[in-house]
């Protein structure tokens, strides 16, 4: 399901407002301009329609019209319509005159197009204004089409010959006023889009004013959630967001002051333990000179064990008292091949296998680097119970370093994948469980991070710096 940000969402909200607002308002207007334009033509018609048939009808006082039969086109009495209608179709502008039975039969055409007693077959759109037209009530027809496009409206009025009514006069005009409502049209269309680019550009100011807030309180709570405690939140805005700032502050002030105090008691902790495991570690050393063959393995057990545990309550003293990173160009190969000495007597049963270009260097703390890469490495030893392969590959991408530790060992379970860099995680039976944890928090540091890669055999983690320039 798609999601989008606040400020997408009220930058749509506020041009979707506008863009119907003024789309409605816009098709009033035109409709309620067409409506009083077609009815102000529609009245004008009428009037020229009646005064038509009175001028026709004063004709027929002397001659029917509706005894006009087929050839008289051209007769004195039809010359003589002529010159009395003739005249009001040029004065009104309208564009035809014709007389008509019920029928829909010619008796006169302004156009000279139509003979006497053809049929207008247009007039059959407009029987229902016809017929109430030969029973005495003028109308005028719904606005027409031309073959041109052009609109036109006709408007129908009875002719009396005597007293009775004998036909239907009709007039028809271009409504050359709507076009009128086209140009409105247009300009509305135009209104239309400048007031979607107002209303994009307000709502994007007005969208920036509310979700800026939000998106600094974004960033801080995933901040805090990656342990990342900033300094003191300083967010404006309603009272609704500066409530939701305060209680995350207190939030981040009450977790900065449990991890201090955790941070206190496992540096206390490793303090007290680092002082007898010192004495433990130097008396041992001395009792295995001093012991006869036969017991020495044990005291050399005794020493491992110590070491093992200097191991531990050095991860705690790092992991509870990180110091700021001071990077420098570290030259790669030589900083493993170091490490590797460091491991001793555990990386004996190890075949070693480094793919590093011997230029490649790094941007790191050369301490931190060192601590990264021996949790790293010991890690894969213990995995493999001290025998097996350990791969190291490097490569660049895009101005940083990936390097990759593979290892023969079983490999980590894909349920505890999520899991492993969690502080006091471990599935060994001896450990800290802040090895990777303080390797995560190290690579970080250094503006790097660390992941377990998907392998088929073995675990394959990936330590990635920034490559020195």
């Amino acid at each position: 399901m798609l999601s989008f940000r606040i400020r997408t969402q009220l930058i749509v909200f506020v041009i979707a407002q506008v863009g119907l607002l003024l789309a409605l308002a816009g098709f009033y207007l035109q409709w309620q301009m067409q409506r009083l334009l077609e009815k102000e033509l529609g009245e004008r018609l009428v009037a020229l329609a009646k005064v038509t048939a009175q001028i026709a009808e004063k004709t027929a006082a002397v001659w029917p019209v509706t005894s006009l039969q087929p050839g008289d086109e051209e007769s004195r009495r039809m010359n003589d319509l002529r010159q009395e209608l003739l005249p009001v179709v040029d004065m009104a502008g309208l564009s035809r005159v014709v007389i008509f039975n019920q029928q829909y039969e010619i008796y006169f055409d302004s156009r000279n197009e139509l003979s006497i007693s053809q049929e207008y077959v247009r007039l059959r759109f407009d029987a229902l204004e016809i017929a109430k037209a030969t029973k005495g009530e003028p109308s005028s027809a719904k606005l027409f089409t031309e073959a041109d496009g052009q609109p036109f409206k006709a408007a129908y009025a009875p002719l009396r010959e005597g007293n009775q009514i004998r036909a239907a006069v009709g007039v028809e005009g271009r409504a050359e006023s709507l076009q009128a409502v086209a140009e409105t049209r247009r300009v509305l269309w135009t209104i239309g889009v400048i007031g979607l680019i107002v209303a994009a550009i307000s709502g994007a100011f007005f969208a920036r004013q509310i979700s800026q807030p939000l998106e600094r309180l974004r960033r801080a709570a995933a901040a805090i959630g990656a342990g990342q405690l900033p300094t003191s939140l300083k967010v404006t805005g309603s009272e609704e967001v500066t409530f939701l700032a305060h209680t995350m502050d207190e939030m981040r002030q009450a977790i900065a002051r449990r991890e201090q105090n955790l941070r206190m008691m496992l540096a206390g902790v490793a303090h007290e333990i680092r002082n007898p495991l010192g004495g433990i570690e130097l008396f041992a050393g001395l009792l295995e000179k001093d012991v006869p063959e036969m017991l020495r393995p044990q005291v050399q057990k005794i020493l491992q064990e110590v070491r093992h545990l200097n191991f531990i309550v050095q991860d705690f003293l790092e992991y509870a008292r990180p110091e700021e990173s001071r990077r420098q160009p570290l030259r790669l190969a030589a900083l493993v091949n170091e490490v590797r000495e460091a491991l001793g007597e555990s990386a004996d049963g190890v075949e070693w296998k480094i793919a590093f270009p011997g230029d490649l260097a790094i941007a790191a703390d050369y301490n931190q680097t060192r601590r990264m890469l021996l949790n790293l490495l010991r890690n894969a030893i213990e995995a493999m119970n001290g025998k097996g392969t350990i791969r190291l590959v490097a490569q660049e991408l895009n101005q940083r370093v990936a390097i990759s530790i593979y290892d023969t060992g079983p490999g980590v379970p894909a349920e505890l994948a999520g899991k492993i860099f969690e502080p006091f995680f471990t599935t060994k039976s001896q450990g800290s469980g802040l090895g990777l944890a303080l390797v995560q928090r190290l690579a970080e540091q250094n503006g790097g991070r660390v992941e377990l890669v998907p392998n088929d055999k073995g675990a394959h983690f990936q330590l990635i710096l920034p490559k020195a320039r």
